[in-house]
This record gives structure tokens, sequence and C-alpha cells, in this order.
């Protein structure tokens, strides 16, 4: 996780929120049948969380390993995620892996994007040594394996899925962009499905991407289409949720599929529900969405590839599709086609996407999608003290744009220039009022 400028601002930051969020642990968090596991790769000893299902039969059964955030302890992610309910009802074993010094080398010339590389490690082997090593004592079927990761740990996910893609069924990313040269480098061995979910406000991974010391960053939309492209995909389709837009491309080369889910929060997986923690953490991170839960989105979306159908677990009964992900946007009417973007991405029409057009909010997805520009121009750092770019066509909240009137009584309008933008605000702080002149 990362700031704009490199410095110690996000280690402090993020060790304030490990504290708080670790309140968030109860008594109940501690399951019995968790265990601290340790394995060497590339020559180092090195450790990983193993959370077996409650009354699971035995044999092999399915594995998603989940990856922490950079200065986020395996067990914090653990309780954080809420992603062992949903093994325990579903009979999955899920393995939680630990960083060196809680950060992953992800792919980026530094660590985290913001630390440089003082230990050489390589983080990507050592999630398939756990992989295999979980394979060989006969717990796991290889068949029904998935990855997913937070953060720095998605970063190291989407670097997996680019270099060894044959050996996890699925992916998912949670608040990450790929680095630009990923449209270069990024050849996987065979079609990649793959989940990514970002945040609209997310102020340490900005959905809109940007210049990092470790990397330039794509935006998250281009980050998807990138990997629609290498999945083969056609024209994606697109669902709601609430607090939440969604992409999917289905219609892929066998074996591919793309969801992207653009989630109204900031720097938190989305939650069925939140609580004071998360409240005090979105000062910092941005808000935690609610109304969508992201483990039971990503095991959905796993569930669909792999070798064998889904164990059943005795005296459970089976779950529920999420619908929340599956019910269609109602169209009243054909929309009204959005216009194509003749001009390249630059700094003036980045926002595209962060600030919703709501002219345009119905409108369909481009049927197709051009590799993205290895280093288009929006990756440019922005000068200091520089305003920041708006889209042609938006207007900062509260302001007035020349030309435009205020709306009046019909058949009369008044003098130009007097009709303030109508630009959506972003959520207000839990813990701060929004000033009146603002709503």
């Amino acid at each position: 996780m990362l700031f704009a400028k490199p410095s110690c601002l996000p280690g402090a930051i993020l060790v304030l929120l490990v504290a708080l969020l670790g309140l968030a642990a109860s008594p109940a968090a501690a399951q019995s049948r968790d265990s601290v596991r340790t394995l060497t790769s590339g020559g180092l000893s090195r450790d990983y969380i193993l959370h077996l299902p409650k009354n699971a039969p035995p044999g092999p059964l399915p594995l998603v390993i989940a990856l922490h955030g950079a200065l986020q302890p395996a067990g914090m992610m653990q309780r954080y995620l809420d992603l062992d309910a949903v093994a325990d009802r579903e009979g999955f074993i899920v393995a939680y892996p630990k960083g060196m010094n809680l950060l992953w080398n992800d792919g980026r010339s530094s660590i985290a994007g913001f630390i440089p590389l003082l230990h050489k490690r390589d983080d990507g082997r050592f999630v398939l040594d756990v992989l295999e090593a979980l394979t060989a004592e006969g717990l796991v079927d290889p068949s029904r394996a998935y990855l997913m990761g937070f953060s720095n740990g998605g970063f190291l996910t989407a670097y997996v899925a680019c270099k060894y893609a044959d050996r996890f069924q699925a992916y998912a990313t949670l608040m990450m962009t790929v680095p630009m040269d990923y449209a270069e480098s990024c050849r996987p061995s065979k079609p990649v499905p793959i989940l990514l979910m970002n945040g609209t406000y997310d102020p340490i991974v900005p959905a809109f991407g940007r210049p990092t010391p470790g990397a330039r960053l794509m935006s998250a939309d281009a980050t998807a289409a990138l990997f629609a492209r290498l999945d083969g995909c056609a024209a994606p389709e697109r669902t709601s949720a609430p607090h939440a837009r969604i992409t999917r491309w289905n219609d892929c080369t066998t074996g591919g599929a793309v969801a992207y889910y653009e989630v109204a929060g900031g720097h938190q997986p989305p939650s069925q529900s939140t609580d004071a923690v998360d409240a005090l953490a979105s000062v910092l991170l941005g808000p935690r969405s609610s109304g969508l839960d992201a483990p039971e989105e990503i095991w959905t979306f796993f569930k669909r590839f792999g070798g064998a159908p889904p164990v059943e677990i005795a005296g459970r009964a089976p779950a529920a599709t999420p619908a929340l992900a599956l019910a269609p946007v109602p169209q009243a009417a054909a929309p009204k086609p959005r216009p194509a973007r003749a001009e390249p991405a630059t700094l003036a029409n980045a926002w595209d996407g962060i600030v919703p057009d709501a002219r345009n909010a119905s409108a369909p997805a481009p049927t197709a999608f051009a590799a993205p520009d290895p280093a288009p121009s929006l990756t440019r750092p922005i000068a200091p003290g520089a305003p920041l770019p708006l889209q042609a066509g938006f207007v900062r909240a509260g302001f007035v744009q020349p030309g435009m009137v205020q709306e009046t009584a019909p058949g009369t309008q008044a003098a130009p220039s007097t009709r303030l933008a109508q630009v959506p605000l972003p959520p207000p702080s839990p813990l701060r009022s929004r000033a009146a002149s603002t709503q």
C-alpha cells in the first residue's frame, strides 16, 4: 500500500491500523482447527496460518490462499476478511501466508511500491510452495486451488497469475491495479479467470492509476480490460449491486473469465456489515462499503472453476448464490450510446468513472478493448500545487461553470453562469458531518 510520496507515513498509518483493527477480533475468533505452519522456501524459513473447515470430511479439499496487505499481519487479515466463515460453510481450506516483515515482493521494483528491495526473496515461489506442501500432505486437491490477495497481496496475486497461471484455477485481487509494463510482460500460459475489486474513493491505490516509486500503475478499468484481452473475451455485461457497479466478461476463450467490481468505497474490502472499527479505519483508508460481501462474491466466482464440485458438508444447507452481484441493471429504455473517445488517455480525462456521469451511467461498456498504452500521459507526475484536472463535462462541486444556466420556471431562464455544478459527492466520513453548504 502506498501514498503519492514515499515516506514513513504509510508505515506509521498502517501500524496504527493494525492496532485498531486488531480490536475487532473477539474471543470467538480463535478457531480450534487453526495452526501456524513452517516450511522452507528459497532457503528461508517461512510461516503461514492454516484454517481447516469445521466438520469437513477427510480427503483432499479445495484451497484458497489469501495474501495480506502491506504491514498487515496474516492473523489480522484472517479476522478482518471473515473468509473462514465461508470456508466452514462451503468446506474449503484457507491458508494465510506471512510476508517477510509483513511485506511482499510483488513483482514491482520495490517492496510494496515504496520500500527498497533489501532482502531478496521470491514470494511467488513461496506461494507455490504452500500449495505444493499441502498437496503433498493430502489435504488439498490441486485441481481446486485458488489465490486471492488484498493490496500488496493483490499485486503479488496478479504477478503469480501472469507467471504461474496454470497453478491456480482462479484468482481474485482487492484494491490493486497492475503496473503499466504488464501490458507487455504479462503472458499467462492459459486463460486466467480473475475477479478484481477496487474502491472509487481509494486513497492508497487510486482506481484511476498513478505513478509510484515501484512502478507506474494502470487504472482499475484498464487492468480489467488487460485481463479481458489476455483471456480473449468479447463484449462484457454490466450488472449492479448496492454501492457497486460490476462488469463481467464471460464470453471468453475456454477457461477464461473476468469480473470487475467498481465499489463505492475506500481501501477496504466490502462487507455485509460494518462496525465502529471500520468507521475509525475509514478516516485513513476511506469508507468500507456495506451491502456486498467480498468473500462471498469471491468464492461464488472461484467455485465455477476447478476439477470437481464443491465439497458437501453434512448438516449444512446449500448456500444461496449472492443475488446482489447477479441482478441485472433494470433498463427502462435503450440507453443512449456513450460517445466514442477520440483523444488518448490524458490527465484531463483520467477521472472518468471516479466522479460518475449520470448522463452515461447506464450506457453499455465498450464492445472491445485495445491493449493499454504502456506509458500513457496520465502516469506523469502532477506538478506540486497544480489543480486537479477534470474531464470535459465535469465541474467541481459547489463551483459555477461558465455558460451553464440556472433551471427556472418553464419558458424562462436565468443569466449564464448562475447554476451550481451537479457533481455527485463522495459519501461523508462516518465521523464527521457534511457541511450544509455541500448537501
